[in-house]
C-alpha cells in the first residue's frame, strides 16, 4: 500500500512513498541495479536512483522518442509537432522509471537525469528520423518457412563439420600460443586455407570453438592450442546437441570475432583467441540485432534497416560503427545457421527466446541433413560422401584423404601425402585398407590399393629417433664398459658408432650417473668445448584464475518482499533517528547523492557523523559544496567540512 500523505511531493523520495507497491516493484524490475545491495528505505532508494551511474544506465536504455520527451521536459516543454497522446504516454514511462517525479506543478525531471540528457543531446539528435516518434520500418522479402529452416539447417550442418575439422586438425598439429596470448596470423591463414574459407570465417570458427569450450591453452611451458576433453563428448553427440552448444556459446559470448585483423586503440593488431577480441557490448548487440530480425515477422530485413531501427531504439547504447557490427552479427548468424535466407529459423527463434539447450537441439535436429555412415570409393582416387560425415568416420577420412569439395556431397581425394599422413600416425597399409573397406559401400579400387601399398613400401626409409644426450669418447673400450655396466642400465645407452653412444635422458642426469659409476666425464657444449654449469634457480609462471560472475535478476516474490521491508522501514523511520542521535545507515554513494541534492536545493539534512574519537553524532547539516571526498556546509551557523568516509548516514530534515 502507498504511504499515506496529504502534502504535495517535494522530492522523488516523497513521490516513491506515494506509489503503490506494484509501481515500486515495476520500477525495481525495470532498473535492477537499484536492488543490489538492497536499499534500507525509500529515501535511500530515491537517492540511489538519482546517482549518475544508475541514471546513465536508465537513460541509455531509452529510445529516441522517450529521450526527446525527457529532453523537452528538462525545459518544462513538450516536443513540437509530436502527437499529444504519444508524449503523455512517454512522460508516464519516464515517471515509472524514476527519471521524473510528480510535483505540485506537474512532472519534474530529476536533476541527474536532466544533466545526463543534456550532455547527450547531440547524440540523441543524430538518431532522429522524421519527428523521432516513428520507429523505422522493416521491409524485405519473406521466404517460405520451410525454405528458411532448410537453409538454416544446411548452414548448421556446415558449421558443425568446419568446427570439427578445425579442432580435430589441432589435435594432430596444435598451433602455438603467442606470448601475449592468441593465435598467430600464419596459423589462422593456414586454417583458412585448409578449410577453404575466408580469414574472417576462419576467425569466427576458432573463436566459436573457444567460446564453446572445445579448445584451450594447454598451459605447458611452450603452450599450444589443443582440444579439450569436452571435444570428444561433443564430437560423438547428436547433431542437434552439438549445434545447440555452439549456438548458446555464441549468443552469450563477449568475444567479437569481427575485431580479428583490426587494431586496438593503441594501434596493436588484434589476433584471434587473444584477450583483445573480448568486447562486452557485442553480447547485447547480438541479441538486439536478432530481436529486430525477429520483429520483421518472417521477412529478411536489409542491414541498413536493422541498423536504423537499433539506432532509433537505443541511440545512446549503440557504437559509432553500428553498420559494421550489425553486418558482422548477421554474417555470423548466417554462418552458424541461426539465420536462413536472412531471417530466423526455428532454432534461431528458440535460441533467442532463451530456451533450454536440449529443447533447442530437439527443434534443430529435424532440419539437419542426416549423416551418412559410408562413402563411395572411386577409381580416380576420390571418395564421395552423399551427406555429412561425423564422428570417427569423418576423423578417418580427414586422416587418409584431403577434402576437395564441401556441400551436400563432400569429396575426399587420396594422394601420397595424405596416405603418408596416416602412416606417420602409426597406421599400417593393411589398417588403412581395412578402414577404407569398412567405410565404403563399394570395393577398394585397384589404383587406391596400389597407392596405399606403394606409399607404405617407401615409408620409413629414413629414420629419426630421439637422442637427448650424446656421449663420445676416443676410447672405444670405455664406451663398451659403459654398455655392460649394470649401474648404468637406467640410462638406456645405445651405440650408434664405435665412439658414439646416446641416451634419451637429460645430459645432467647422464653426467651424474657416469660420475657416480666412476667414469671420468665432463659436459661438452654444442661447439665441442668443455663447459661447466651450475644449476639455475627454477621459476614458474603465475596463471591467473578468474571466477565467472553471474548476475541474475530478482524475481517477483523477491521484489515484493523487498518493497514490504521498505514500507516497514518507512513506518519506523521516525523512531530510527530519534533524540538519541541514532541515524539510519546508508552507503557512501547514497549519502553523496542526498548531500548533492540538498546542496542544490539549499536545504538541510540530518547527518550521522563519527568524529576522530569514534563518537557518533547526529547533526542538522546544510551542505554547500561536495567535492574530493569532502562536504562543506553549515552546522549551527558555523562552517564545517566533513569527510564523506566518516558520514554513516543521511536523512532528510
Amino acid at each position: 500500500m502507498p504511504h499515506p500523505s496529504s502534502a504535495p511531493n517535494r522530492s522523488l523520495a516523497d513521490d516513491l512513498r506515494d506509489r503503490s507497491d506494484a509501481e515500486i516493484v515495476a520500477l525495481l524490475r525495470a532498473r535492477p541495479d537499484l536492488v543490489r545491495p538492497a536499499p534500507p528505505d525509500l529515501t535511500a532508494l530515491a537517492a540511489r536512483s538519482s546517482t549518475r551511474a544508475s541514471t546513465m544506465r536508465a537513460v541509455d536504455g531509452l529510445d529516441t522518442a522517450h529521450l526527446l520527451v525527457l529532453d523537452a521536459a528538462t525545459r518544462d516543454s513538450r516536443p513540437a509537432g509530436a502527437d499529444a497522446a504519444a508524449v503523455d504516454a512517454a512522460r508516464e514511462d519516464l515517471w515509472r522509471l524514476g527519471l521524473a517525479w510528480r510535483g505540485p506543478d506537474g512532472l519534474v525531471v530529476t536533476r541527474t537525469a536532466a544533466e545526463v540528457v543534456t550532455d547527450r543531446r547531440e547524440r540523441v539528435a543524430a538518431g532522429i528520423i522524421g519527428d523521432g516518434f516513428r520507429r523505422p520500418e522493416l521491409t524485405g522479402p519473406t521466404p517460405p518457412p520451410d525454405r528458411v529452416d532448410a537453409a538454416a539447417g544446411a548452414a548448421a550442418s556446415e558449421v558443425l563439420a568446419l568446427v570439427d575439422e578445425v579442432v580435430d586438425g589441432w589435435s594432430q598439429s596444435p598451433p602455438r600460443v603467442l606470448r601475449a596470448g592468441g593465435l598467430a596470423v600464419r596459423d589462422l591463414s593456414d586454417t583458412a586455407a585448409r578449410l577453404d574459407v575466408p580469414s574472417s570465417q576462419a576467425a569466427f570458427l576458432v573463436e566459436l570453438a573457444l567460446a564453446a569450450g572445445l579448445v584451450a591453452d594447454d598451459g605447458e611451458l611452450e603452450p599450444h592450442w589443443v582440444p579439450t576433453a569436452d571435444y570428444d563428448a561433443w564430437q560423438g553427440a547428436p547433431g542437434g546437441e552439438r549445434w545447440a552448444r555452439l549456438a548458446v556459446a555464441w549468443l552469450g559470448s563477449t568475444r567479437a570475432a569481427h575485431r580479428v585483423g583490426g587494431r586496438t586503440d593503441t594501434g596493436a593488431p588484434v589476433n584471434a583467441l587473444e584477450p583483445d577480441v573480448t568486447w562486452a557490448p557485442i553480447r547485447f548487440l547480438r541479441r538486439a540485432v536478432l530481436g529486430v530480425v525477429d520483429e520483421a515477422s518472417g521477412a529478411a530485413p536489409a542491414l541498413d534497416d536493422v541498423a536504423a531501427v537499433l539506432r532509433w531504439a537505443r541511440p545512446l547504447r549503440v557504437p559509432d560503427d553500428l553498420e559494421t557490427v550489425v553486418g558482422a552479427v548477421l554474417r555470423e548468424a548466417a554462418w552458424l545457421g541461426v539465420l536462413g535466407l536472412g531471417t530466423l529459423g526455428a532454432g534461431g527463434r528458440t535460441l533467442l527466446a532463451g530456451a533450454d539447450p536440449q529443447h533447442i537441439a530437439e527443434l534443430v535436429h529435424p532440419h539437419l541433413p542426416a549423416p551418412v555412415d559410408a562413402v563411395l570409393l572411386q577409381a580416380d582416387l576420390t571418395a564421395v560422401a552423399p551427406g555429412p560425415v561425423t564422428g570417427s568416420l569423418a576423423a578417418f577420412l580427414r586422416l587418409v584423404g584431403d577434402i576437395e569439395s564441401r556441400g551436400g556431397a563432400s569429396v575426399f581425394r587420396f594422394g601420397e601425402a595424405s596416405i603418408r599422413r596416416a602412416l606417420d600416425a602409426g597406421w599400417t597399409a593393411d589398417d588403412i585398407l581395412d578402414g577404407l573397406r569398412d567405410a565404403s559401400r563399394t570395393p577398394v579400387p585397384q589404383p587406391l590399393d596400389y597407392l596405399v601399398r606403394d606409399a607404405a613400401r617407401r615409408h620409413a626409409s629414413v629414420r629419426v629417433s630421439a637422442a637427448t644426450t650424446v656421449i663420445r669418447s676416443e676410447d672405444e673400450g670405455t664406451l663398451s664398459a659403459m654398455l655392460v655396466d649394470p649401474r648404468l642400465d637406467a640410462l638406456r645407452l645405445r651405440r650408434l658408432a664405435p665412439t658414439v653412444v646416446t641416451s634419451p635422458l637429460a645430459p645432467g642426469r647422464v653426467l651424474d650417473r657416469l660420475r657416480a659409476a666412476g667414469f671420468a666425464s665432463v659436459a661438452e657444449s654444442v661447439t665441442g668445448e668443455v663447459s661447466a654449469s651450475s644449476p639455475g634457480a627454477r621459476r614458474t609462471s603465475r596463471r591467473p584464475v578468474t571466477d565467472p560472475v553471474v548476475v541474475r535478476r530478482p524475481d517477483g516474490s523477491q521484489l515484493a518482499s523487498l518493497v514490504e521491508r521498505l514500507r516497514e522501514q518507512e513506518r519506523n523511520r521516525a523512531s530510527t533517528h530519534g533524540d538519541d542521535g541514532a541515524m539510519p545507515e546508508s552507503d557512501p554513494e547514497t549519502s553523496l547523492a542526498l548531500l548533492r541534492d540538498a546542496a542544490a536545493d539549499h536545504r538541510g539534512v540530518w547527518v550521522g557523523h563519527t568524529d576522530a574519537s569514534g563518537v557518533r553524532k547526529r547533526l542538522l547539516f546544510y551542505p554547500q559544496r561536495v567535492d574530493a571526498g569532502r562536504v562543506t556546509g553549515l552546522v549551527d551557523g558555523m562552517t564545517r567540512t566533513l569527510s564523506v568516509h566518516r558520514i554513516t548516514g543521511v536523512a532528510p530534515d
